[in-house]
């Protein structure tokens, strides 16, 4: 085998490893320098008596399909142009994660996402409910 086939060879397998073991939203480091668009594809809706029930967003139309989440500007608005918004009281980088809180309307809310995966994670608390999220977070 000549050396310019084992150099092709080499650099063939190092790009199918690093194709296979990191996943697109770890090129580009979610840390919340960039705004971020996230799709939500689960809603857990519990009430006070533990009751709960699984919701699409297209089954729960208090939540949009995606979110747009910009740090720098402190806001995260609904993907789906209603002018819903609602403000990034605090931001921070944690083992890895994006935290981000906030609360308006009686309602507490925190979002946790995965820097290196996207994957995201969000509750919203109210008195006598609560709603988690899950879905994936990307820089568009």
């Amino acid at each position: 085998m000549t050396t310019r086939v084992r150099t092709l060879t080499a650099l063939a397998v190092g790009l199918v490893a690093l194709s296979i073991s990191a996943p697109p939203a770890a090129w580009a480091t979610i840390d919340g320098s960039k705004p971020l668009l996230c799709a939500v594809n689960t809603i857990m809706e519990c009430d006070d008596t533990g009751t709960c029930q699984r919701h699409t967003t297209q089954q729960h139309p208090d939540f949009p399909s995606f979110l747009r989440i910009n740090v720098r500007e402190g806001m995260i608005t609904g993907g789906d142009n209603s002018g819903r918004q609602t403000e990034i009281e605090s931001a921070t980088r944690l083992d890895g994660r994006l935290i981000l809180h906030g609360g308006e309307n009686g309602r507490g809310w925190s979002a946790t996402i995965a820097e290196d995966t996207g994957r995201m994670t969000a509750g919203v608390v109210a008195a006598d409910f609560t709603f988690a999220l899950f879905g994936a977070c990307t820089v568009p």
